[in-house]
């Protein structure tokens, strides 16, 4: 039965995690979502992952919205839906997509949703980001935004289809074939995901990392893995021969220089990290004459689909999902992920890759 949202219900609250206006990561109260349209879906969140992109905000790498419940990696069960709504019911197991694209703006127009720059010009709304996102226990959304999930696909690997979307997107815009070298420069979730998609494809693929327990995941889904400080020639002749890399892809955020050391002619640099803070410097007249590519991607385009259907069929995903707390625990989670204590700078080793915030059932 779908159920229409009454207004003159009184309005629940719930325990969301918000960027504050002293900017940092605060557990407050704020009123539960509601069905506003007829095709909107509410949804009881099980499960949501802590992206890079709340870690840089968290760090001071990029800028937080303030009030903004964070949040983007989530999955749960349809718990209502408007009236107008078909494609899910309530009790469905389903996949967030948090880019709202507008579908009316110039770009949206010419198929370019990921570029999509709102009704008002100032930019998609993205849960998480700029709108209300998924460190809560529900969520609404509009049903365009809502995919239903296999019951084939477990919550821990659902719940990385998001951000393997985008590591999809990257590879397409990349043109990553079978027949490249990669190099994928630090090994923690996005690059771990990128390692698997690489050897998915059927590439030669190398990685990085510095901390031993996300290495100890590399070395599972790469040709070789080893320290920044170990990539040196010798190590990777045997794979490479007299080559460099087709194609490098930098996950941490500021490893521009490795990649332009690494880089084969003719190749392409992806850089994927989030670190608003980083600049480097290139000389345009060398990636003109060594015809280097530098891809800049954006947000995900159409790969939602395939991301899912990857899920599907590698079940794999979700021994990525590596440690689960509830929203209370969150200063532990976050400076387990960061390698230090927000509060005193002491630092201390990470030993998870991907982790996550779970809600009762």
């Amino acid at each position: 039965m779908k159920l229409e949202h009454d207004l003159s219900l009184k309005t629940r609250s719930m325990e969301a995690l918000v960027w504050s206006e002293q900017g940092q990561l605060e557990l407050c109260l704020r009123d539960e979502p509601q069905l506003l349209r007829p095709t909107d879906v509410k949804v009881k969140i099980h499960m949501t992952g802590i992206c890079g992109t709340d870690l840089a905000v968290i760090t001071g790498k990029e800028l937080g919205i303030q009030n903004v419940i964070r949040g983007h990696e989530a999955v749960g069960t349809v718990v209502e839906v408007g009236t107008s709504v078909d494609k899910v019911q309530i009790g469905d197991r389903v996949v967030i997509d948090p880019n709202q694209s507008c579908n009316q703006c110039r770009f949206c127009k010419q198929d370019k949703q990921h570029l999509c720059i709102g009704m008002d010009g100032q930019g998609m709304r993205i849960s998480g980001l700029n709108d209300a996102g998924t460190f809560a226990p529900f969520f609404v959304t509009d049903v365009q935004f809502i995919h239903p999930l296999s019951p084939s696909i477990s919550w821990e690997a659902a719940v990385l289809v998001e951000p393997l979307a985008c590591v999809l997107h990257n590879f397409r815009e990349a043109g990553v074939t079978r027949n490249d070298t990669v190099l994928i420069l630090g090994s923690g979730p996005m690059g771990i995901l990128c390692q698997l998609v690489s050897k998915y494809i059927g590439c030669v693929t190398i990685a990085t990392e510095k901390n031993l327990y996300r290495l100890s995941y590399a070395a599972q889904f790469s040709d070789d893995a080893c320290k920044p400080e170990h990539l040196q020639e010798d190590r990777v002749k045997p794979l490479l021969h007299d080559r460099k890399f087709d194609v490098v892809i930098d996950t941490v955020g500021n490893q521009m220089e490795t990649a332009e050391r690494w880089v084969e002619r003719g190749g392409r640099i992806i850089p994927f990290g989030i670190n608003g803070k980083y600049q480097y410097t290139i000389t345009p007249t060398h990636y003109t004459q060594q015809a280097i590519k530098i891809v800049g991607a954006g947000e995900y385009l159409n790969t939602f689909g395939e991301a899912l259907q990857f899920a599907e069929d590698h079940s794999i995903l979700a021994t990525l999902v590596t440690k689960k707390y509830s929203l209370h625990d969150y200063e532990t989670a976050i400076q387990e992920l960061v390698g230090y204590d927000l509060r005193t700078g002491e630092t201390y080793e990470t030993n998870t890759l991907k982790t996550v915030f779970v809600f009762e059932k």
